[in-house]
């Protein structure tokens, strides 16, 4: 005959208050999601709300994140073509996400894609209705390209400013909310660049 091992009705409620301790602690293997704070993100983000909201709806879930940022060149104003920007996301030191900012020379949308975007496909591009031009691609890289100088304002001719969001975890939640996501952080990435580097041509990004 096989034996029946009984547990007793303390002990299941031992277990369930242990469990119910180690999430409200946030221990393993229910670690709590880090709270994504706006003074901690980068400034090249742009407005600091809507930035927090668009990382909340992209990032994977992590205990804590950091953030590094870069802004350097000079602006046009001071007759700069060396403007960029860089922004690095960072969830229990791994890289989770990266926007990078750089002006150059103003190029048709599809010979700036292919090298924005690193990729030749065009079928896997849905175009963002932002800049002279926007993609974003199935593996969640999204870019801009914002006018920014008048040809004779720096040396050359026209420049834009190109801006790339690379996520390269995704948080695991619908897709559309991903997308959206990304789109927003590469707008607001966009017109802090626009801002900050003093661009003399309209934007063309959505209000």
């Amino acid at each position: 005959m096989s034996k029946k091992f009984l547990i007793p009705v303390a002990t299941l409620v031992a277990i369930a208050l242990a469990t119910g301790g180690f999430y409200m602690l946030g221990l393993p293997p229910f670690e709590k999601r880090g709270e994504i704070k706006a003074s901690d993100i980068c400034e090249s983000l742009g407005n600091p709300t809507k930035s927090v909201s668009a990382l909340e709806a992209t990032l994977p879930s992590a205990s804590e994140y950091s953030f590094e940022d870069t802004v350097t060149g000079k602006n046009v104003a001071q007759e700069g073509s060396s403007f960029t920007a860089a922004c690095f996301a960072y969830g229990d030191d791994e890289t989770l996400l990266s926007a990078r900012t750089e002006m150059l020379l103003t190029e048709p949308a599809e010979t700036w894609a292919v090298y924005a975007l690193d990729e030749k496909s065009e079928s896997d591009r849905e175009s963002i209705k932002a800049g002279s031009a926007g993609f974003i691609t199935a593996n969640n890289k999204a870019a801009v390209q914002v006018p920014c100088a008048k040809a004779g304002s720096i040396p050359g001719g026209e420049y834009s400013l190109s801006v790339v969001v690379d996520l390269k975890r995704k948080k695991d939640s619908s897709e559309a909310e991903v997308r959206q996501g990304l789109k927003d952080l590469t707008i607001e990435a966009a017109r802090y660049s626009h801002e900050r580097a003093k661009c003399n041509l309209p934007s063309k990004l959505p209000q």
